[in-house]
């Protein structure tokens, strides 16, 4: 398996697991007698592959089959996750540290509710194809790339993103 690594809410938490794209490639592309076999076998594999706490399984196993369902473009709600889904990414150099700053005081000034990523190691912002930096994703859209813009703007557009119903 490759290093690629899928990030999956289980629960609460963010999880990033390695090899979940070659297993979900490979599990789609057989014919299984039964969900429940297809998915025993993506949480075998997918164990083989990623430390799992024994107790987590049954979570473990509901995210992963939620997380296959949208890799095979079936509708798939994720379980109690925030209303927004931002990804910052950036170098790690002091304009992309000081953009996520931005984000992260202006969610907490407007009470935004949101599932907030800082990503800056190279092996995964390659899976993002993005050149300039810092860059903004939100709910899986790339939104900013290479600009900084004004506090006032970049709240317009979290704001826009969030809704009425952000909070």
């Amino acid at each position: 398996m490759a290093d690629d690594i899928t990030f999956v809410r289980i629960g609460k938490n963010l999880i990033g697991l390695r090899g979940l794209k070659d297993i979900f490639e490979d599990l789609a592309s057989r014919s299984w007698e039964s969900p429940e076999a297809a998915r025993e076998e993506l949480l075998r594999r997918a164990a083989g592959a990623n430390y799992m706490p024994s107790g987590s399984r049954e979570d473990y196993g509901r995210a992963l089959w939620q997380e296959f369902r949208r890799f095979k473009g079936e509708a798939a709600e994720a379980e109690g996750g925030a209303g927004l889904e931002i990804k910052v990414l950036g170098l790690g150099c002091s304009g992309c540290q000081q953009f996520y700053q931005d984000v992260v005081d202006i969610l907490a000034a407007r009470a935004i509710i949101a599932d907030l990523q800082y990503i800056t190691a190279p092996v995964l912002l390659k899976d993002y194809e993005v050149q300039s930096f810092p860059a903004l994703i939100i709910n899986g859209r790339l939104v900013l790339a290479g600009q900084r813009p004004a506090m006032a703007q970049l709240e317009k557009i979290l704001l826009d993103h969030a809704g009425p119903h952000r909070t």
